[in-house]
Order: C-alpha cells, then structure tokens, then sequence
C-alpha cells in the first residue's frame, strides 16, 4: 500500500472515532480513551515500522468496529482495547501517560515506606516518603519515555 492510500485510511479513521466520540458524554470519553485512539497511527514510522503499519492499522480499526453505543456495556471494548495496548507496549515500549507513575508509587510505598517506618517505628513519616520517591522515579521514567517519543 502506498503512502498516499495509508494516509487517507489513517484520515477515515480519525473521523471514525470523531463521529462515533460526538455521542459519548466526557466520562465515557475518558474511560474509552479516545485520545490514545486518535494518537496511535502518529507512531507509524516512528516507532511502528511502515513494513507493519498495515497489520497494526487494521488492530486498530478493529478496536473502533467494537466501540459500543452510548448506552451498552463497553467492557468487551475496554478489554480489547486494553490487550492492543499491552501488546504495543511489550512490542515497541509504547505507554499510557501516567504508567510509571502509577506503578512506582505503591511500590515505592510499600516496600520503603512500610519496611522503613515499621523498623523505626514511624510509619507516618516513611509511607508517604516513600510514596514521594516512588512518583519522582515514575515521573523520571516517564520524561525519559516521553523524549523518546513512547507515551500515547
């Protein structure tokens, strides 16, 4: 497939998830995550290589055909959309804003606030301490991936 033809698939997708997040009230748009939806194909050629963007572009087109309406159960969609995310993630490290951060924090958390604080007797100190370290590294990992262009 050439560029030009790639290019006008890429652009009826977005009007796709464009006509279809106009029936959506916010918390649904959220929850759906349409923004990721409407960034994915900007990692063609960039992180995607072109000699897979077919097979991803059709992943994607896919995940939008099982948007419900409004009023349905979307969880057949958020699983679907959620295993898509993962296997971008384990394939080109591509992430959700937010992921180390969300990951680092508890574990942080538990593992130096807890053990520190219940061996010197002071949890209240060590539990947010080091839930404060778990978010600076998580921030750190995040800037790192968003300078090598990873977060969707």
């Amino acid at each position: 497939m050439d560029t030009a033809e790639f290019e006008k698939r890429i652009l009826s997708y977005r009007q796709l998830i464009e006509e279809k997040e106009k029936r959506y009230r916010e918390n649904q748009i959220r929850q759906y995550e349409f923004g990721i939806l409407k960034r994915l194909p900007d990692k063609f050629g960039k992180i995607i290589p072109s000699h897979e963007q077919d097979y991803w572009m059709g992943k994607f087109e896919e995940i939008v055909k099982k948007l419900p309406e409004p009023s349905q159960n979307g969880s057949l969609f958020v699983k679907a959309k959620n295993q898509l995310l993962r296997d971008l993630n384990k394939k080109y490290k591509l992430q959700r804003k937010g992921q180390w951060v969300a990951i680092f924090m508890p574990v942080f958390m538990a593992s130096i606030g807890v053990s520190i604080g219940t061996a010197t007797d002071n949890l209240a100190l060590w539990i947010p301490l080091g839930m404060g370290l778990g978010f600076g590294v998580g921030y750190l990992m995040e800037n790192q991936a968003k300078k090598k262009e990873l977060i969707l």
